[in-house]
C-alpha cells in the first residue's frame, strides 16, 4: 500500500521501520511482509497488512502507552525483534521481524517528547 494514499493533509512521516530479511525465509511470511505498511508520523502510528483481506490498525501518537521490544539470541545478533505497541483504548499492535526495534521505540518516544503529538 502506498503511504501517500494513507496520510492525511498536513501529516508528516517521521519514521518508516523496515522488516528484517530473516522474515522472508517463509513463503507465508514473505507474502504478508510484501503487503505490509508500517509508519510513524507526527500524528499516529500505523500498521496495515494483507492483500485479499486487509487489516489496518493505528494508534494516535499521544495515546501510545507502551512499546515492548522482545529480542531472542538471533534477534540480538542480527538486530531484529518483535515490537508490541499498546495504546489507550486502542489495544496492542504486534510487529514481528522489525529491523532495529530499539530505534523504532526511540523514534516514537522522541515524537512524543517533542510535543508534536496532539494533546489527548
Amino acid at each position: 500500500m502506498k503511504i501517500n494514499r494513507i496520510i492525511a493533509p498536513g501529516e508528516n512521516i517521521i519514521y518508516e521501520p523496515k522488516l528484517s530479511k530473516i522474515a522472508y525465509f517463509n513463503l507465508g511470511r514473505l507474502i504478508r511482509n510484501l503487503t505490509t505498511t508500517i509508519f510513524v508520523s507526527d500524528k499516529r502510528f500505523f500498521h496495515s497488512h494483507g492483500w485479499i483481506h486487509r487489516h489496518a490498525h493505528e494508534i494516535v501518537i499521544g495515546k501510545v502507552e507502551s512499546i515492548l521490544v522482545e529480542q531472542g539470541l538471533w534477534g540480538r545478533i542480527f538486530n531484529y525483534g518483535t515490537v508490541k505497541v499498546s495504546g489507550t483504548g486502542a489495544g496492542t499492535i504486534v510487529l514481528r521481524y522489525i529491523k532495529r526495534p530499539l530505534e523504532f521505540q526511540r523514534q516514537v518516544r522522541a515524537i512524543q517528547g517533542a510535543g508534536t503529538a496532539p494533546n489527548p
